[in-house]
């Protein structure tokens, strides 16, 4: 029986492959995915991963619930939504996800897959300082703390299947070779 996450999931990859389908300009596509309601589809599924972990009593569940949200988060600044499907995410949403993180820093909550997701997405500080600075002390500190030079995700490293069935946070690992090749 699949959980509420794994069908989030699988909406996740069923618009990825549905907007990966489109062709012509990106102004077209992205004027296409608005009139389909795309982009909403995709707000919610960013609130539902919060409303799945303010609702569930899983640790392990909650956390990859969070990881999603934050990948969500920080993709719809860094792709363009034609690419994604993602584009104006809810801004509550975002700000309760990001508090949340800031308590998992606060409380060294965080794992190590977590430790290089987050490492690698807030290299782009752009991305998340202004949701951050003067709200989230431990977050803002975590943030400017990465060292952008440094490549921060493993390479080949982790068994193949690690990034399967996780929406399109997966999908984008796989596309960084994070997975060791099969020969």
């Amino acid at each position: 029986m699949k959980t509420e996450i794994d069908i989030l999931s699988d909406r996740e990859i069923e618009i990825f492959d549905y907007v990966e389908s489109q062709s012509g300009t990106m102004e077209f596509v992205n004027k296409k995915l608005s009139s389909e309601g795309i982009f909403e589809q995709y707000r919610n599924i960013h609130s539902s991963y919060l409303e799945l972990y303010l609702r569930i009593d899983d640790d392990a569940a909650e956390l990859e619930s969070l990881k999603r949200l934050i990948f969500l988060n920080w993709y719809a600044q860094v792709e363009p939504s034609c690419y994604t499907g993602i584009e104006y995410l809810d801004n509550t949403t975002i700000m309760t996800s990001y508090s949340i993180l800031d308590q998992y820093l606060t409380e060294r909550k965080i794992d190590a897959e977590f430790k290089w997701m987050l490492s690698f997405y807030f290299s782009w500080d752009y991305t998340i300082l202004p949701f951050s600075e003067n709200k989230f002390e431990t977050l803002t500190a975590f943030v400017k703390g990465v060292d952008p030079s440094i490549l921060s995700c493993p390479k080949n490293q982790l068994p193949k299947g690690t990034m399967d069935h996780r929406g399109q946070m997966g999908i984008y690992w796989i596309s960084l070779s994070v997975e060791k090749q099969i020969h």
